[in-house]
């Protein structure tokens, strides 16, 4: 569970570091936060490292802690400034850098579904994109395997003393299989090009790194 302190910066167990704004929520084991760029994002709680996080906002709170009890003034220098604000009968606004911002409202039902509908479509496409890789590797794997295997028949047949013709079936299969070859390669590249431009975009875009997998 997240622990209950002011908290800026979500450590995950892969080690990356997600900004956050505002109030953090954990329901049914997935943590529900905004991002501090402003999108709405949930993960399964085991991908959130409390300890970390923890540790991180606690060293962020030091120097704040520091700073206010150098803030600490006299008995005089209170009396002084009770003193002025009793005699003053016009309100002056405080910096900028003093108001407070008021914290977002917590995620309501109605964002949270469509920030999980969002976080599978960006799943599916991720998979669909691994898929492809992985059947353009598959099918190359099968063509090399089957070089490798008729040319291993070819060798039996000619150690055996058979003439050439005797084996001019798996001559023909050979060479169309060795043909087949450069275009399966080259879908192998195309595919991992495709799913290099994915990841790049979904990143550009802002989309957390445990959404595509």
């Amino acid at each position: 569970m997240i622990p209950l302190i002011l908290l800026t910066t979500l450590v995950l167990r892969s080690g990356a570091r997600i900004a956050v704004d505002g109030a953090i929520t954990e329901t049914n084991g997935r943590v529900v936060f905004r991002a501090i760029s402003g999108p709405l994002y949930s993960l399964r709680a085991d991908e959130v490292d409390a300890a970390a996080t923890r540790a991180l906002a606690l060293a962020a709170a030091t120097p704040a802690d520091e700073a206010k009890k150098k803030l600490k003034v006299s008995a005089d220098e209170r009396a002084r400034l009770l003193r002025d604000l009793e005699n003053s009968h016009t309100g002056a606004p405080a910096p900028e850098g003093q108001i407070l911002k008021t914290p977002p409202p917590a995620p309501t039902k109605e964002e949270i579904r469509e920030q999980n509908d969002e976080e599978w479509r960006w799943r599916r496409e991720s998979r669909a994109h691994e898929e492809s890789v992985r059947r353009a590797k598959e099918n190359l794997t099968l063509l090399v395997e089957r070089v490798e295997r008729l040319q291993a028949e070819i060798r039996g047949l000619v150690g055996l003393g058979y003439k050439p013709s005797a084996f001019s079936l798996q001559a023909t299969q050979l060479q169309d299989t060795l043909d087949q070859i450069p275009e399966a390669q080259l879908e192998v590249t195309r595919a991992q090009r495709d799913l290099d431009q994915f990841r790049d975009d979904a990143r550009k875009l802002g989309i957390l790194p445990g959404w595509l997998r």
